[in-house]
């Protein structure tokens, strides 16, 4: 249930040869928790956390505290859920809060790509607010879709398919963008790490899982218009 590959919208990573994707996820999950100096007893900010994987595998396998918000209440609701059905209660603190609205300070922060929904304009506050409720000393795990540098001055000054017709308001940062924002908001910068080829093979698979149940969704009331564009995205 709270490694289910299906409920996890971010990209995984494939490691040593693996193919699985819930598997993958898990890497990717425990990749950010050692970037974070994630460990027991820590307590962590995730910032945007879907429907509760990273916060149930990082108070399961690090013994972390973790506070892990979120604007949707679909979400908030089936979070819940899944902590209680985990037996992590005592750990996971699940909030329907803005980041906008956070009050207190933690050791570790991680946002695993919630940054593409935030908007160009109000990257710099992300960041300061992120600045402002970790303690000093402390991390911050960013994963992120970025643009190259080269192509980000284009790209932000007119809307793509995605922005258009997925996420409108949505902005993807350059990996400058990112270390300028963090650098004004008093960060400092320590590593970063790609992985794209493992978003492709990512993708690949959802793609396939998304056309097997293609019958599944027109019977929920999604149209044909929408498959397409979504199988396109």
């Amino acid at each position: 249930l709270w490694l289910d590959p299906s409920m996890t919208y971010s990209s995984a990573v494939f490691a040593g040869g693996n193919t699985d994707l819930q598997t993958a996820q898990a890497e990717k999950n425990r990749r950010l928790m050692d970037l974070g100096s994630i460990g027991d007893g820590d307590r962590v900010l995730e910032i945007g956390c879907g429907w509760g994987g990273f916060a149930i595998q990082a108070a399961r396998e690090r013994g972390a505290h973790v506070t892990a918000i979120t604007v949707s209440r679909a979400q908030f609701d089936e979070a819940q859920k899944r902590v209680a059905a985990a037996g992590l209660g005592e750990k996971i603190d699940i909030q329907l809060r803005d980041y906008r609205d956070l009050v207190g300070t933690w050791d570790h922060a991680v946002s695993v790509e919630m940054i593409e929904a935030v908007g160009e304009k109000f990257w710099p506050e992300y960041f300061t607010r992120v600045g402002s409720v970790v303690r000093p000393g402390g991390t911050f795990a960013l994963q992120a879709i970025v643009i190259e540098n080269d192509r980000f001055d284009a790209y932000r000054r007119s809307a793509d398919f995605i922005q258009k017709h997925i996420f409108p308001g949505g902005a993807l940062p350059s990996p400058d963008v990112i270390r300028a924002q963090a650098r004004a908001a008093g960060l400092t910068w320590k590593t970063a790490y790609g992985h794209g080829i493992d978003y492709a093979d990512t993708l690949a698979q959802w793609r396939a899982r998304f056309e097997a149940a293609a019958d599944r969704a027109a019977a929920m009331g999604f149209d044909a218009r929408f498959r397409r564009c979504w199988s396109f995205y």
